[in-house]
């Protein structure tokens, strides 16, 4: 491949930037302080390299993944690569492993900066907020849930998951790259300034709630998603303007955070259609 002239060959775990990749992979805080997150895997790669205006700091390849058909046609690294403005490390496999966080490394790894909303909240559109949500596979269930049910905008509690973790991004499968992501704050400052009577709806046991299929979900609200064990914190129950039971047999107690999104998401997808 012609692009290949921009590849460096990294031999030996002693090489810089590999120590330094790795004690970037260390913590999602060392990350955070360097202004990057990390993709793995093929399928991340192919949807990350597709999107416009992503900024990639560096791409690191194991080499047998060089003579891979799955890497062969991946025209959209190619184009990323051709413009030489992209570092891209070659490592052998044993080296790769030192710096791959599954225990059956794929590669490659893509070191990004992550995307910020482009816009502030649009509170005549549907928001979901992740309320306290720590378990990296449920933040990643609900960013894909939402990407799949229209649910464009997401706000996330300073105590959610980090929504570019690499547990979140593969939960996810690259779902927060068709999103607006937002921070709390962000929605409490929306609905401060705009004076907004948008409904906030949690799912909730409440005496006053009201079945899930008997509710007009057309209008565009909030949806108030909280952790499994804690639920939804008080402050947003406070706020809640409409309390939502789903209904289910009596054979199980509840449904996880996940499930019970999907299901509230889908109905509203449902009757919007």
């Amino acid at each position: 491949m012609s692009y290949e002239r921009n590849f460096t060959t990294i031999e030996s775990a002693h090489n810089e930037r590999l120590k330094a990749a790795i004690k970037l992979l260390s913590s999602n805080h060392a990350l955070r302080q360097g202004g990057l997150a990390a993709a793995e895997g093929l399928h991340l790669a192919e949807t990350l390299l597709h999107l416009p205006g992503v900024n990639i700091e560096s791409v690191w390849i194991p080499q047998s993944l060089l003579n891979k058909p799955e890497w062969l046609t991946m025209s959209a690294l190619s184009d990323v690569l051709e413009n030489g403005d992209v570092r891209c490390m070659v490592l052998a496999d044993a080296l790769y492993s030192k710096l791959s966080k599954l225990k059956t490394p794929t590669g490659p790894m893509i070191f990004f900066e992550p995307v910020n909303a482009s816009k502030g909240i649009d509170l005549s559109q549907e928001v979901a907020l992740l309320d306290g949500i720590q378990d990296p596979g449920n933040v990643g269930t609900l960013l894909r849930n939402c990407a799949a049910a229209g649910v464009q905008q997401v706000a996330l509690s300073d105590h959610s998951a980090w929504v570019w973790s690499d547990k979140v991004l593969r939960a996810g499968m690259g779902a927060q790259f068709s999103l607006q992501l937002f921070s709390e704050d962000d929605l409490l400052k929306a609905l401060s300034s705009q004076g907004s009577k948008l409904p906030i709806r949690v799912t909730s046991l409440h005496p006053k709630s009201i079945d899930l299929f008997d509710v007009d979900l057309k209008p565009a609200g909030v949806w108030v998603f909280g952790s499994e064990g804690q639920g939804v914190s008080q402050p947003w129950l406070d706020r809640a303007t409409q309390h939502i039971r789903i209904p289910q047999s009596k054979h199980i107690e509840s449904l996880n955070v996940g499930s019970s999104s999907a299901v509230c998401l889908f109905e509203q997808f449902r009757q919007r259609r």
